[in-house]
């Protein structure tokens, strides 16, 4: 039986790694990219003729999610890994001159872009087998551990995308499927504008964990989605 994936933001990192260890598993996986100069899915479709898919995806534009979604030519969806994100300001505080329009394009790209694929993709979601979607989330998101006194825009649009995958979730489950929220580590990634040497955990060890938690662990369906961290544990909501 083929397994079919969807997976966001996957010009490099963590996203492309996803991609290629799906591949490895026996899916046939929809690998999305924003910028056209990376280059890196090219070689994994080239490695996989067949079984790579690749769609260029802007989440924060209505109209590139439902061109993609138009082109994708699967006939149902067993795995949504929603992905893609950005940072926004990190060492923001109260008292600074808060960028409320970087806030705004963070929320739009964090937090409705990941509900604008989810909702695109739910009829195709509706056809497969697994059913299940997988937003890549953050501790920072966590309103009962928050410690933090900025980095609003980033926070606040993790918090909002545990939201509505708990909403996404209530229709989901109905049908037998459900919604996970994953906190991937602190990943060796591109996101600040350059690769984040100072994180310890690879992309290959953050997929390999995130892959096994959602996929390998019989986990039991339950009202809320699983707000967890990519070896497993849960997380306080």
């Amino acid at each position: 039986m083929k397994r079919y994936a969807f997976v966001t933001g996957c010009d490099h990192g963590l996203g492309l790694t996803l991609a290629e260890q799906l591949v490895h598993r026996g899916y046939t996986v929809a690998a999305c990219r924003i910028d056209e100069q990376e280059k890196q899915i090219d070689a994994l479709a080239e490695r996989w003729p067949g079984q790579v898919i690749i769609l260029p995806l802007d989440i924060s534009s209505d109209g590139s999610v439902r061109k993609a979604a138009a082109e994708l030519p699967f006939p149902g969806l067993d795995l949504l890994i929603n992905n893609a994100g950005i940072l926004g300001h990190m060492d923001d505080g109260p008292d600074d001159a808060l960028d409320f329009e970087l806030m705004q394009k963070v929320i739009n790209v964090n937090a409705v872009g990941t509900l604008r694929v989810t909702a695109a993709l739910l009829p195709l979601l509706e056809k497969g087998n697994g059913k299940t979607v997988v937003n890549i989330s953050s501790e920072a998101g966590s309103i009962t551990d928050c410690e933090r006194v900025g980095w609003f825009g980033y926070c606040m649009s993790k918090a909002a995308n545990n939201m509505q995958g708990a909403l996404i979730h209530n229709t989901l489950r109905k049908m037998g499927g459900r919604v996970f929220q994953i906190h991937p580590g602190h990943v060796a990634t591109y996101m600040r504008g350059h690769l984040d040497t100072t994180a310890r955990i690879t992309p290959d060890i953050s997929a390999a964990g995130i892959l096994k938690t959602v996929l390998d662990v019989d986990h039991e369906t339950e009202e809320r989605p699983l707000y967890l961290d990519y070896q497993g544990n849960r997380l306080p909501w």
